[in-house]
């Protein structure tokens, strides 16, 4: 018998396959299939579902902001820049400063807004307002970002699909090996019962 013969005997006819051999072998087929194909298709789905919601954040927060040019007034002390959590990279190192902008209708605007560590009085920064142009406002998430946390997104749904799946092939094997060594356990009490009889076959 070779190799082969053995690695799909549940597959093969013979004396010696149970039904539940039969279920067994079915069972873990299906299990790796659902595997195979259920992750990558859950991390897909999530995949896109997250890039579909944070694309319409951006064009939302786009729509709803604008960005202007202010000249920096007055200028804090340097602070450090603590790491950020995301990327794990050190950020620019910011500080506080007193900066005037002129809305797009013509208004003046002075507030109190961080910037770039190198800026100091009299320089030109880009800054982010509400949609009127007199609030200062957070700078939007923008397209690439976003994309980049929907891959993220969608590589840990993948992962968590598959660890599941497998934690689920694992168990659902070792209750269907319990079941066949329960079953044999039960021949095995059944023919020790006839060996030595006469006329018992044994």
């Amino acid at each position: 018998m070779t190799a082969t013969h053995v690695r799909w005997w549940r597959w093969r006819k013979n004396s010696l396959r149970r039904r539940s051999d039969v279920f067994e072998a079915c069972a873990g087929v299906a299990a790796g299939c659902a595997i195979v194909l259920g992750a990558p298709a859950a991390g897909l789905t999530a995949g896109l579902a997250v890039d579909h919601s944070l694309q319409h954040t951006v064009r939302v927060q786009h729509a709803n902001r604008t960005q202007v040019a202010a000249v920096v007034l007055k200028a804090g002390p340097r602070e450090a820049a603590d790491p950020d959590p995301e990327s794990g990279r050190v950020r620019e190192e910011r500080r506080d400063a007193v900066v005037r902008w002129t809305a797009p209708d013509g208004h003046v605007h002075t507030a109190q807004v961080r910037v770039g560590a190198a800026h100091d009085k009299g320089d030109h920064v880009a800054m982010w307002t509400d949609k009127s142009g007199a609030v200062p406002a957070p700078a939007p998430l923008d397209s690439r970002s976003a994309t980049t946390h929907a891959m993220l997104a969608g590589i840990g749904t993948f992962l968590a699909a598959s660890v599941l799946g497998l934690m689920g092939r694992q168990l659902l094997m070792w209750q269907l090996m319990r079941r066949r060594l329960a079953e044999w356990e039960r021949e095995w009490a059944a023919a020790g019962q006839s060996w030595g009889r006469a006329g018992a076959g044994g």
